[in-house]
């Protein structure tokens, strides 16, 4: 291998090329020359010893090398991107205005311990809230009646940049009189043939759900759906069935004095993954980068004993 390596110049050059499949068009996207192009290409394949285009009366086709290589040199660029930006940013005061959607089922819960610190931090950083399910925020991000959404996989679109956020696992919440009361842990034998309360179909923790009575044999109830995991808890209560609820919603109402009684599921690691999400190319997304690490370190602070390191990858 040479020891000379490519330049974040020539990296661009090659990405640029393989656009637009065209040397010529290529340059002139660039502003340079088409033999300045074609050179620095040239340096770039004896550098790294390796052919990356395919040149024919055709038109100008990537190698099966070049294939290979293009996803590497398209993270590279961006990463590059992230770091001058992240520099040109770093000594300024994060601020402004922006529009945070927020899940309906976790929203409530995080945010009281949330925002107050982050205000603290950045005073000058306004953030108009408003909660909704999944699908409503991913469809206000594409839209733009959201600058910058913290949700739960999976998502639909791939025109977002997502970043990892935490786990939060899921309970199981019975009612006091309820005969699993008195353990920690359910098995999933001893799920098989309880009666389980559902929720809305627009909750994506619905999908898990279903899954687990299908897999363990349990009775889903769906004649009586809830409307949202408060509702939900008011059955549980009335001891009409047990649940499936988020971890910080059953450790809400374990303050409250209700009486309900949650317990592990052991069979089985069910989980949300959350994340926050943005537009890849916002104007502010240096400023959103930020502050996802920020309400991340902040949330497994506040939750340490409940939250958990997302296992999902980046842009998922």
């Amino acid at each position: 291998m040479s020891s000379k390596k490519p330049s974040i110049k020539q990296l661009e050059y090659f990405a640029t090329i393989a656009r637009s499949s065209n040397f010529r068009k290529a340059a002139a996207k660039l502003g340079i020359s088409q033999p300045t192009l074609t050179s620095q290409i040239v340096a770039m394949e004896e550098a790294m010893e390796v052919q990356l285009f395919e040149r024919s009366r055709a038109g100008t086709l990537l190698s099966p090398e070049g294939r290979e290589l293009l996803p590497l040199v398209r993270d590279i660029l961006e990463q590059y991107q992230n770091l001058m930006e992240t520099a040109n940013h770093t000594n300024r005061d994060m601020g402004g205005t922006f529009k945070l959607g927020v899940s309906d089922s976790i929203g409530p819960y995080l945010l009281p311990q949330l925002l107050p610190v982050l205000h603290r931090r950045y005073p000058k950083l306004q953030l108009h809230l408003r909660e909704g399910d999944p699908g409503e925020l991913e469809s206000g991000l594409r839209k733009g009646s959201f600058d910058f959404i913290m949700t739960v996989l999976p998502m639909q679109s791939t025109e977002n940049r997502v970043r990892p956020l935490f786990m939060e696992p899921i309970k199981v919440l019975v009612s006091p009189e309820h005969a699993l009361a008195g353990q920690t842990v359910i098995s999933g034998e001893e799920l098989q043939g309880q009666t389980v309360l559902s929720i809305d179909d627009h909750f994506h923790l619905q999908r898990q759900i279903t899954g687990l009575c299908e897999r363990f044999g349990a009775q889903l109830k769906r004649d009586f759906e809830g409307n949202s995991l408060d509702t939900l808890c008011q059955m549980v209560m009335m001891n009409q069935g047990i649940a499936f609820l988020p971890a910080l919603f059953a450790q809400n109402e374990l303050h409250k004095g209700t009486g309900l009684k949650v317990l592990s599921f052991q069979d089985e690691t069910v989980v949300r993954n959350h994340v926050a999400a943005w537009r890849i190319n916002s104007s502010s997304r240096h400023l959103f980068q930020k502050l996802s690490y920020d309400i991340k370190s902040i949330a497994m602070e506040k939750y340490a004993g409940i939250l958990a390191e997302v296992i999902t990858e980046e842009n998922v």
